[in-house]
């Protein structure tokens, strides 16, 4: 059996598409597959092997100490493939090939694109020097490596268009079937929200907008917040929205699948405007219909499936929802619209294969 060994410093240990997506879909196609992740012990879930890392004590120690960690406890499963998936990992990605191992890089955004935005890097004139010298970086390590992983056709074809391969990070139709189904019939309408509770993702304003209108709805917002700073800022209004926490999957779907109204309402920012959105396939899956940022490459894809909006005006998303409320029956119909169109076009159940051919790819 192939050792296979996926490595991560940043990403929690149970990642959607690190464990549930890539490893779970590789230990099936056969492999011996282990994962080096943020975890508090050794052990062996649905057949991946957990191999754990000690929690982050800041972004120094994630890029400096924690690489090595990873890097070492990686090297001890004498693994054939390495498939890493923060950038901080290239340094070790190339010594892994140095050293005579098959290596993978798998970028799961645009990174020199996302510095533009880190304001704890530095200003602007700071964040466009780090990002031209980690590209320059980037694109040197790739030379090394057999191959670059990304999830949309534009950021494998800025990678590398010779070692990329495009996986998308299409939903798992069969957990979330699995995952109950509707329940409740209420007079609120419940919009929900589930990813990274960030400015950039226009969090404020959808609270805000539920804040003003009138209308019976409540906003449910699961993840992340960036800052504590930031959460407060956005729960002014503790009667219509409701923080409930970061919540294991098989509790999010049937959330989803109880809400209204799924939300993605990003701010165009460079990384945003040509990404495909798992929350949005999600909420497809789930049957629900999408308020959506009205970026063009959004809406050529979802079209049917979603409203769409300015992301960064409160009164515009305030009048979606107050509408949507008015026209329940035209969101039930774009949310079965949009069910059907990931059940044919958008699931992981197909995208893996892509994922196995890659390997297979390698080891000739």
């Amino acid at each position: 059996m192939i050792k296979v060994c996926h490595i991560s410093s940043a990403h929690p240990p149970f990642d959607v598409r690190i464990f549930h997506k890539e490893c779970i879909s590789l230990v099936k196609a056969g492999y011996d597959v282990s994962l080096v992740v943020t975890h508090d012990k050794h052990e062996t879930v649905q057949g991946v092997k957990m191999i754990p890392l000690p929690p982050t004590k800041g972004r120094i120690h994630r890029m400096v100490i924690k690489t090595h960690f990873a890097f070492y406890r990686a090297l001890k499963t004498k693994s054939k493939i390495y498939h890493f998936h923060d950038p901080e990992l290239m340094i070790a990605g190339i010594l892994l090939k140095i050293m005579g191992k098959k290596v993978v890089f798998d970028s799961h955004e645009n990174v020199s694109s996302q510095i533009e935005n880190k304001s704890w890097i530095g200003n602007k004139p700071v964040r466009l020097l780090v990002k031209n010298c980690y590209r320059l970086f980037e694109k040197f390590a790739i030379l090394f490596y057999d191959t670059v992983v990304s999830v949309t056709p534009e950021i494998v074809d800025f990678l590398s268009p010779k070692k990329g391969v495009l996986v998308r990070n299409y939903p798992i139709i069969s957990l979330i079937e699995n995952q109950g189904s509707r329940t409740e019939e209420k007079e609120q309408t419940t919009l929900i929200y589930a990813g990274g509770l960030t400015k950039i993702r226009g969090i404020k304003e959808i609270c805000e907008a539920v804040k003003l209108t009138e209308k019976n709805v409540e906003l449910i917002l699961l993840g992340n917040w960036e800052s504590e700073k930031f959460k407060n800022e956005c729960l002014t209004n503790k009667n219509k929205v409701k923080y409930l926490g970061v919540l294991p999957l098989k509790e999010v779907y049937p959330m989803m699948k109880n809400a209204d109204l799924g939300m993605a309402t990003l701010y165009p920012e460079k990384n945003h405007l040509n990404s495909l959105p798992i929350k949005a396939f999600e909420y497809m899956a789930c049957n629900l219909p999408i308020l959506m940022s009205n970026l063009p490459y959004w809406v050529n894809t979802f079209e049917g499936c979603a409203m769409f909006v300015d992301p960064n005006s409160v009164e515009a998303i305030k009048e979606k929802i107050e509408w949507f409320v008015d026209h329940k029956e035209s969101g039930k119909e774009m949310g079965r619209f949009g069910n059907a169109e990931v059940k044919r076009k958008y699931s992981w159940e197909e995208e893996s294969k892509e994922l196995v051919n890659m390997y297979k790819s390698i080891l000739k």
